[in-house]
């Protein structure tokens, strides 16, 4: 006989059979349970009567915003008359739309000389990203911890002291408050992902100025431009090296972008494993 120390010392526990031993059991209507009595390890986890909602969350979209261009292409002759060369420029260093950050040119620009350069336009994001994906929501119900009895381990409030029933299914004097909970073996549920149609709408407007040293301090006669997302610029440049590049939006109307779901919906399953019965005392709580 294994005798449990409490304010029932009269009370005691038979023998485990088939190795389910006595427990400190643990019920709420949270599966965040509480640590085992003694910080024991080797516990078993059960749910009862468990559900959630459908749906994880309703979906948006963030808008789509204008992106500056980093690029110029670079012509010998006047009025753009060449394929030209592109120069493109580093912005490693800048914040997200490097706006009026100076941007050096990568790789360095050799001591050639442009006659003009073409202004690629300011760029409306092609997609909106949505303004955030979900977790599954929480589950309902009823949850349970069991935990091996220890020598000496005397739980808080909120424990009782569980046996397993007779071989009828019964359970005995002392120890009738009888719970069912089934295994819980996963929660497989995830969330339907959020997406978002092409952006409608929106424009963009930028200033853009070439530079012939790489801190920017002299700009280059010609070399600056008010450009728009559906123009590129071509202009004639007094003859010098291109060195570094501002970039500044003058306006700015987000595109909007509305999502291809309205709502994320719960996919996968929650997995149960085999019922277990405990038989508890309500004198151990």
């Amino acid at each position: 006989m294994v005798a449990l120390l409490g304010c029932a010392d009269e009370l005691s526990i038979p023998t485990p059979r088939v190795d389910d031993h006595a427990v400190w059991l643990w019920t709420g209507d949270t599966a965040n349970a509480p640590a085992c009595p003694g910080h024991r390890l080797d516990f078993w986890e059960g749910w009862a009567d468990e559900a959630a909602m459908e749906e994880c969350g309703v979906c948006t979209c963030e808008p789509a915003l204008c992106t500056l261009p980093s690029s110029v292409t670079a012509h010998r002759s006047p009025r753009c008359g060449d394929h030209g060369t592109q120069i493109a420029f580093d912005d490693q260093d800048a914040d997200e739309d490097h706006a009026g950050v100076c941007l050096k040119a990568v790789p360095p620009v050799s001591s050639e000389v442009f006659a003009s350069v073409t202004f690629e336009p300011p760029t409306l994001a092609a997609k909106c990203v949505p303004s955030r994906q979900f977790d599954p929501p929480p589950l309902f119900g009823s949850f349970a911890k069991a935990c091996p009895m220890g020598v000496g381990i005397h739980p808080v409030n909120g424990w009782r002291a569980c046996i397993s029933p007779e071989d009828d299914g019964l359970c005995r004097t002392g120890f009738d408050i009888r719970l069912e909970f089934k295994e819980r073996i996963v929660d497989a549920r995830k969330c339907t992902p959020c997406s978002c149609e092409a952006p409608a709408g929106g424009s963009c407007e930028a200033e853009l100025l070439v530079y012939a040293e790489t801190s920017c301090t002299t700009e280059i006669i010609g070399g600056g431009f008010g450009v728009d997302q559906n123009d590129r610029r071509c202009t004639d440049l007094d003859p010098l090296p291109i060195a570094a590049m501002r970039a500044v939006l003058t306006h700015q109307e987000p595109g909007t972008c509305v999502p291809t779901s309205l709502v994320s919906q719960v996919s996968g399953d929650i997995v149960s494993g085999e019922p277990r019965v405990f038989c508890c005392s309500s004198n151990f709580n």
